[in-house]
Formats: structure tokens, sequence, C-alpha cells
């Protein structure tokens, strides 16, 4: 009879563990998107690239970018990334922005990169420090002999 108890209290145990391993599962799979920029701190030079990822999207899913710029200005800059993010089916996706082209309008202070959805939802955003090059050295004149 003692054993036959507990067995089924070991049973039952087990069948609980998986239920509740089961019901994890779940709450993991929707997972709320991220937005991670490798290069958070960026020299603003020609051939500057911010390289980004994200996880939690959908399989996928349509994926825009905007960056807002320290002044509050905003551009979208998912053309200009390589290549495009599309989640994958774990829905990560990766990318660099090469941004040359914006480099005129770019001003050194704290930007924004943004993911939004295709109605320019946000859904996550990640700051970027964009820092002004150093000066150039002005060369040492030499003093004048007597």
């Amino acid at each position: 009879m003692k054993r036959g108890v507990a067995s089924l209290v070991v049973v039952g145990l087990a069948g609980l563990f998986v239920l509740g391993c089961a019901g994890l599962g779940k709450d993991v799979r929707k997972q709320r998107p991220s937005l991670v920029v490798t290069t958070p701190v960026v020299e603003l030079s020609k051939g500057g690239k911010v390289v980004m990822y994200g996880t939690g999207f959908a399989p996928k899913q349509e994926v825009m970018l905007l960056f807002t710029d320290a002044g509050g200005g905003v551009s979208g800059i998912s053309g200009a990334v390589k290549p495009a993010p599309v989640p994958n089916k774990e829905g990560a996706w990766a990318t660099e922005w090469d941004f040359s082209a914006y480099l005129k309008m770019i001003k050194p202070g704290t930007a924004m990169i943004s993911a939004v959805d295709q109605d320019f939802k946000p859904l996550v955003q990640a700051p970027v420090l964009f820092v002004a090059p150093p000066k150039k050295a002005e060369p040492k004149k030499d003093k004048p002999k007597k």
C-alpha cells in the first residue's frame, strides 16, 4: 500500500512538472521585441557604421527602422541598411547602417534608432551616441632663430 501511494505521488509530481514546463514554453515564445546596437558609440566620419540586431519579432514580420537625431529630426533608414531587417524563423535579424549619406545632418549627441511596424507604431528603440571626430593637430611652427 505504501509503495502504491509513493508511486502515485511521484507520478503526480512528474505530471505537474511536465505541465509546468509546457506552460513556460508559451511565455518564452511570446517574447517582446528587443533592439541591440552593438556599436553604441560612433565617431561621425565617412564610412562610419552602426551595427544592430533585433530579437523577439514575428518571423518575416515587416520591420522598418527610423533614426531620430539629437535635435529631434526623424529619418527612415530602412533603405540604407544591409541586409534588410527581416526576422528569421526564430524572430531575429541583424543589419548594418553605413550612415555616410546622412553625415551632414547628424550632429554629435545621443540619437535613437527605433524599430516600427508597418503602421509606424514603435516596437522598440535603442540609443546611439555620435561623437565628433578628433580635431586635427595644427603643425608646429618653428620659432625663428635669432
